[in-house]
């Protein structure tokens, strides 16, 4: 399996006789060849971090096996299960979604943002994974919070409108004690996504 995104490109390799994934982060040819490797380089640095921070917290996401920065290379654990997307159009849709709303509060309580938490950046295996940790960040702002609520929540409407699930989701969410603001500020952020809509 090969996938070029545009950010890197990931790959299933062989590790020591593992199963892994490789990814290799994408050079941008229009930038500065030395702007591009510093920045290339705090964007691994930062991934690994955080996905380091979410291990020792005991959270599910891919063990790292390797940090290569002279290759921009990170090399972690294969999980051997099916995305969120696909999970969700079978029968235990409920419970996964459920896992995910969640797993995300978990990620915001520990003030990691996922930054592109779409259903395909979920992995349903015994428990749910979380994925591609290449757009994350630090931060325990509420409005950045509830931006990456919106991205998960759009992915769910535009993906899987046929199980209504956005409420189911956001109730579940806000069993997360400190989720209040998060949801306040998730409601000024759509109605502004709105008004944007209307002006054109």
């Amino acid at each position: 399996m090969k996938f070029r995104g545009a950010e890197a490109i990931v790959e299933t390799i062989d590790w020591h006789g593992t199963k892994a994934v490789s990814k290799v982060r994408n050079r941008r040819g229009y930038r500065h060849p030395s702007l591009e490797k510093r920045l290339v380089l705090e964007r691994m640095r930062s991934e690994s971090r955080i996905m380091e921070k979410l291990l020792s917290a005991g959270i599910p996401v891919p063990a790292l096996y390797s940090v290569n920065s002279d290759a921009n290379t990170i090399i972690m654990e294969y999980i051997d299960g099916v995305t969120l997307e696909q999970a969700l159009r079978g029968q235990e849709y409920e419970k996964h979604l459920l896992g995910t709303a969640r797993l995300l509060s978990t990620l915001h309580s520990l003030d990691v943002l996922h930054g592109d938490p779409t259903t395909s950046n979920f992995l349903v295996k015994e428990e749910i994974y979380a994925i591609d940790f290449g757009l994350s960040s630090i931060s325990d702002d509420d409005e950045n919070r509830a931006a990456d609520l919106r991205v998960f929540l759009e992915s769910l409407d535009s993906h899987h409108s046929e199980i209504n699930g956005r409420e189911m989701f956001l109730k579940e969410y806000s069993e997360w004690e400190q989720s209040k603001p998060v949801l306040e500020a998730l409601k000024v952020l759509e109605l502004r996504g709105r008004y944007n809509l209307m002006r054109g």
